[in-house]
């Protein structure tokens, strides 16, 4: 068994742990339940004194976060909460959002920092497949960065959603010539 501590951060969350004993420990980050994030489980080999003198070599430790409940706390200096969820507040930007070229990554920018909390979902349809490859990468403060990339030419609809509702202007239209 390890002692552990979970702590919200801006970019998510901080887990510290602090083990027992000396040896070889497996850690296990899972989200939606049963999957593993990439890398998951890591291998620690922890080394030191043993901080308890009866220890099992089969026992487990686990902390469960649940994101949909997460506690929205007022940022320093007085500025106001994220509030509930308000796709009309995203704010997309970037060429992206409407011009592709093939086999070229596109990418935009995604502000939802005014817009509470929820998740940020995006998908592109084509005339004839989905996009093979799209890359959503949370940079902060609730602010993305996306990219994605496309290996046919014509008509594509890029789709940008705040939990379920389209932010302004999504579906939007790109054009792949």
């Amino acid at each position: 068994k390890v002692k552990m501590d979970c702590q919200e951060c801006p970019e998510g969350y901080r887990v510290t742990y602090t083990p027992m004993a000396p040896g070889s420990y497996l850690i296990s980050i899972k989200y939606g339940g049963p999957y593993h994030i990439g890398g998951s489980p890591f291998k620690a080999k922890v080394t030191g004194p043993r901080l308890v003198s009866n220890h099992s070599l089969h026992e487990t430790s686990s902390v469960f976060v649940d994101s949909l409940t997460k506690a929205t706390c007022a940022p320093q200096h007085g500025a106001p909460g994220p509030g509930p969820a308000d796709a009309s507040k995203v704010v997309a930007k970037g060429l992206g959002l409407s011009k592709a070229y093939v086999g070229q990554k596109s990418s935009f920018t995604v502000d939802c920092s005014k817009a509470g909390n929820n998740m940020l979902l995006v998908g592109v349809h084509g005339p004839r497949t989905p996009c093979e490859e799209i890359l959503v990468k949370h940079v902060g403060s609730r602010l993305y960065s996306v990219s994605y990339l496309l290996k046919d030419k014509g008509e594509y609809t890029l789709v940008v959603k705040w939990g379920d509702e389209h932010i302004p202007g999504s579906p939007y239209r790109v054009v792949v010539p």
